[in-house]
């Protein structure tokens, strides 16, 4: 039972670090007398979060079995074609007078002493199947019920593993996008927490943060380097964090350069939830503009991808540069009347309820080589 418990700690060890697979199945191997342990998650062929992993097979093996044999494996077919939950030996999943005949068998397991073994089905879903097998040699004996009842007890543990290896996949493949997608943006972007510690920072916030220009990181927190200014920023990043329906807040940072200051848009995020940041904290997210660098994102794209006029364009061109409603009137030389009403009308355009909302949709959409 030890035993057992040992090997459910590995598989558990094994979702969070991938590289912990081998030493379970040479730990499986070990308790079944196997020569080679194989697992499957997921089915290569249709399943973006297949993972396979191989104990006693050595490189050259692979190569030639799935160069030659793969498409004639039958102890293969059997084990992957049974029901989820399935375990059994192989000689109750093929005929052992048959097998020994196959050119699998002659040409690939016999000179291998690969001969008795067994599997289990662990996962199947519409599109893959999640398999763990094994195979000893001739003098260990066909697998019988203390190595089934191991198996069995991993079984559920296996399934578990499987379903959480594809959420971390996926989760982490989401992150991914997300990160390298506002990476490429020149426009500096921040998500923080309550207490203004960074949860994330684009290469472009890393940038200004390592100049020490205005703006620093330090101990994981955005801070400005003017203690008189760094106060107001820390309770505007409280006050929208505490407040996800809270408006928008706009702070000017001053540089030590003498270059314009930094503003700062602070925006809340109605669900930090939705953030594919594994972020579970309210979180605020800050837009760094950088007036003397700052370039305007092209109105004619933003028309075609909106269904936008070009005055509702212009004025989203504006508002993405930080520019308030008033400042975008005066700019484009209408109204602060017209203004809003162009805003009213591209939020209705895109769905969005707020300027915050409006603005992080445009640089998901732009590419950065269009900013």
């Amino acid at each position: 039972m030890v035993e057992a418990f040992e090997l459910i700690g590995l598989i558990y060890d094994s979702v969070a670090d991938a590289s912990r697979w081998p030493v379970f199945l040479e730990s499986f191997a070990q308790a079944t007398r196997a020569k080679y342990v194989s697992l499957v998650i997921g089915d290569p062929r249709w399943d973006e979060f297949a993972f396979a992993c191989r104990c006693g097979m050595s490189d050259e093996d692979l190569r030639q079995y799935l160069l030659f044999l793969d498409e004639t494996d039958p102890w293969f077919a059997a084990a992957i074609g049974a029901p989820e939950g399935m375990v059994g030996a192989s000689h109750e999943l093929w005929d052992e007078r048959e097998m020994v005949k196959t050119p699998m068998y002659r040409q690939f397991m016999r000179p291998r002493d690969w001969h008795y073994g067994m599997a289990g089905v662990f996962w199947v879903t519409e599109t893959s199947r999640s398999v763990i097998a094994l195979l000893r040699g001739k003098a260990e004996g066909p697998c019988k019920e203390p190595d089934l009842s191991l198996l069995r007890m991993l079984v559920p543990h296996l399934r578990r593993a499987a379903q959480l290896h594809g959420e971390l996949t996926s989760l982490r493949s989401q992150r991914s996008a997300f990160t390298d997608h506002l990476d490429r943006y020149p426009q500096a972007f921040i998500l923080a927490d309550a207490q203004a510690r960074v949860l994330f920072a684009n290469a472009a916030a890393k940038k200004i943060a390592s100049s020490r220009d205005g703006l620093r990181i330090e101990a994981g927190r955005l801070m400005a380097l003017s203690s008189r200014e760094n106060a107001p920023l820390h309770k505007a990043i409280r006050e929208i964090a505490a407040a996800p329906d809270s408006p928008r807040k706009r702070l000017a940072v001053t540089r030590s350069s003498q270059a314009l200051p930094y503003q700062l848009l602070l925006m809340p995020i109605q669900s930090s939830r939705a953030v594919p940041l594994g972020v579970s904290q309210p979180a605020v997210a800050i837009l760094i503009i950088d007036s003397e660098t700052t370039s305007s994102p092209d109105v004619a794209m933003l028309r075609d991808l909106f269904a936008l006029t070009a005055g509702e364009a212009r004025v989203v061109a504006k508002l993405v540069q930080g520019r308030i409603v008033e400042e975008v009137a005066a700019d484009l030389d209408i109204s602060v009347l017209t203004a809003r009403t162009h805003i009213r009308r591209v939020l209705s355009k895109t769905a969005t309820n707020r300027q915050g909302e409006l603005i992080a949709l445009v640089l998901r959409t732009i590419p950065s080589e269009a900013l």
